[in-house]
């Protein structure tokens, strides 16, 4: 159970009153009402970012989740329970430096304040800083921190992972802050969770004990489905509404239950959604057409998609199929009502989960007509990505290939499942091939690595380099080596990017006013480089800003020019063809190694020993590097010294990444391929 609950932790660290003169602002809410539905995951603290101060007195404590977990529930529930005000900066004024301060002032709340009888818990700093430039979001977690660091009463903010991990960089050095995290609902909780979802769905149910064996069966055939994944995968809040929404919307759970025990049901995510979406279509049968057919053939699950696009996305409603003039409108008048009702709308135009969102949107971006929408605005969303998507966009792609410009969008969706201490790296390498069809191929692998294990998730997948391979708006732990490939960073007012990234491209277009570089908080030195022959960065307005000790460098025609003068880098030219390839492969396997373990430079052997890496010199280059001790091996991961890479080769992560190849480097190579085949 979670080491701080809100009746062992949250009711004694925060002030269990109202405040006396609360006035509403956009955003802020007091008297919180509760949740009667609410199931409380499991929370714990966190050690990723160092020891930390003790949650008990810190006056600042960040509250980190993967996407879709709960946060905001759960700071809901906190402050409904407490009586502490609410604010959600989704709904708030975007945040500055007088965010907190100003907005104690106008909700009359800073009397109180003052005297450590009233709190605020901050949610939705994801989607803060994504409506704000970096400076804005540097002045806000300022202004938090300059208003909370002599508090005894604690200040909290909830985020993402990737969100919370930035904000702890701003504020580590600044006042004492402690990292919780909201863990994922165990097989126990997962069921009682989904029973809570279905009662408030069907408040007269009649078949209670039947929909939980139901919801059992269904969650333990997920985690089954899914997998080393399946527990955490089966802990996600959507993926339980669903379940309960497929168990609510069943006449006959008991039906449901023989099937499954049967094995006639598959158990998967996508099972759910298309009994949902079957479901839906019995809708049809009390409605007399005058063709008996068209219940065959109407509203079906492609069709129910489709409308839910359309309204979603508010384009035009799709046409209706031929029929007589009274079937039309009885179809007509029937689908105002159903598509407005589905179950994976909220009533509105919004998806009422992370789960049907998905849907929709991965619907969306394999139309045509407006996938180009789809994809902006998913690219747009950064750390704020929908961690389902990639699982219904890769269901209904060719098995094993992502369109160019959904690498990002997937690979940020994958991402967007990291807890703290999880690691996920992006590869996308050109085929290096005589064939001219074959070069304009490329080969993705995305690696994914839980916090509890060794053990890589290594998902692979084709791609071309035609077209443009876009990767958003936040880039983290990405290598892109494609000479023919136009690669896109961007899509938002600022595009950060979190090392390591190494991107070599025919074009690269950078679509920000900024770009921003920022350093993980166990990297001593980060680095990212950014090469092309050609690059497009006329929307760059703003010197490029570094978060953290991380240097950025940058290659193409015409990188002399204002914004990017102090950031262009000169890579060294060997003549000697054998020599510069012997080059390419040992910067290949230096900047292929990742921070792990409390900060090592690891990487799995299994990327280093491939003949992708290991072709032409770079066998006898691997072979070197591990004689001469740069790199040792365990046989599952090789681990990369800094202090040898120096003595030995006169080289640092930094300037290989660079590609400044000094005369050790060289000599280093040479030695290595002397007397190789």
């Amino acid at each position: 159970m979670s080491d701080y609950t809100i009746k062992d932790f949250w009711r004694s660290r925060l002030p269990l009153k109202q405040p006396a003169a609360f006035k509403t602002l956009p955003g802020w809410e007091s008297a919180v009402p509760e949740l009667p539905t609410f199931v409380e995951a499991p929370l714990s603290k966190s050690i990723a970012y160092g020891d930390g101060s003790d949650p008990a007195t810190s006056p600042l404590i960040l509250v980190s989740a993967a996407g879709a977990v709960g946060k905001s529930t759960l700071a809901r529930q906190i402050a409904s329970a407490t009586g502490a005000v609410y604010v959600d900066l989704a709904k708030a004024d975007p945040v500055g430096g007088n965010t907190l301060s100003g907005g104690l002032v106008k909700s009359r709340l800073l009397t109180e304040w003052e005297a450590n009888s009233a709190t605020v818990l901050i949610d939705g700093l994801d989607e803060a800083r994504l409506r704000v430039t970096q400076d804005g979001f540097n002045a806000f977690i300022e202004d938090v921190a300059y208003l909370t660091k002599e508090r005894s009463t604690p200040t909290v903010l909830f985020g993402r992972t990737g969100a919370i991990q930035e904000a702890w960089l701003l504020l580590a050095d600044v006042v004492p802050v402690t990292v919780l995290e909201i863990g994922y609902y165990t097989p126990e909780l997962a069921a009682e969770f989904a029973m809570a979802h279905l009662r408030r769905r069907r408040s007269n149910y009649a078949f209670v004990d039947t929909a939980s064996r139901a919801i059992e069966l269904l969650l333990a055939g997920l985690r089954q489905d899914v997998g080393g994944d399946g527990d955490r995968f089966a802990g996600y809040a959507p993926v339980l509404q669903a379940v309960a929404e497929q168990v609510a919307l069943d006449p006959n759970p008991a039906a449901l239950i023989a099937k499954i025990e049967r094995g006639e049901q598959p158990v998967t995510l996508q099972r759910i959604i298309t009994a949902i979406l079957e479901r839906e279509q019995m809708k049809l049968e009390p409605l007399a057409f005058e063709d008996a057919s068209l219940k065959a053939k109407l509203y079906s699950p492609d069709e129910q998609l489709t409308r839910l696009v359309a309204r979603v996305y508010e384009q035009p409603t799709p046409p209706l199929p031929t029929m007589s003039a009274n079937d039309t409108q009885m179809y007509a008048n029937a689908l105002d009502t159903w598509v407005a009702d589905h179950p994976f709308l909220d009533g509105n135009r919004a998806p009422v989960s992370a789960v049907f969102e998905a849907v929709i949107a991965g619907v969306a971006l394999c139309d045509e007509r407006i996938a180009g929408a789809a994809t902006s605005k998913e690219l747009a969303k950064g750390v704020a990505a929908n961690p389902f998507l990639a699982e219904f966009y890769l269901a209904a792609q060719t098995e094993g290939y992502i369109r160019p410009e959904h690498v990002g969008i997937i690979y940020a969706s994958l991402r967007a499942r990291l807890a703290i201490g999880d690691e996920a790296s992006l590869s996308v390498e050109g085929i290096e091939s005589d064939d001219d069809f074959d070069r304009l191929k490329a080969d993705i692998e995305i690696t994914l690595v839980r916090a509890d294990s060794n053990k890589p998730r290594v998902l692979s997948f084709d791609t071309e380099q035609t077209g443009v391979l876009r990767l958003g708006s936040f880039v983290e732990d990405v290598e892109v080596t494609a000479p023919h490939a136009d690669v896109e960073i961007g899509g938002a007012r600022e595009a950060i990017l979190v090392s390591p990234v190494a991107i070599q491209a025919g074009r690269l277009s950078i679509r920000a006013e900024r770009l921003i570089a920022e350093a993980q908080p166990d990297q001593s030195t980060g680095a990212i480089s950014l090469e092309a022959e050609t690059a497009d960065t006329a929307d760059v307005t703003n010197v490029p800003l570094s978060n953290g000790d991380v240097a950025l460098t940058v290659s193409w025609l015409g990188d002399g020019a204002y914004p990017w003068t102090n950031f262009r880098t000169e890579p060294t030219i060997v003549q000697d063809p054998r020599t510069a390839e012997a080059l390419r492969r040992f910067r290949k396997f230096v900047i292929s190694f990742r921070s792990h373990s409390k900060g090592a430079l690891k990487r799995f052997a299994r990327k280093l020993e491939h003949e992708r890496m290991t072709k032409g010199t770079g066998r006898a280059v691997l072979k070197h590097m591990l004689t001469t001790g740069i790199v040792s091996t365990d046989g599952s991961m090789y681990t990369l010294y800094p202090d040898k890479l120096a003595q030995v080769a006169d080289a640092s992560y930094v300037s290989i990444m660079g590609r400044h190849f000094s005369d050790g480097v060289i000599a280093f190579v040479q030695e290595a391929i002397t007397g190789a085949p």
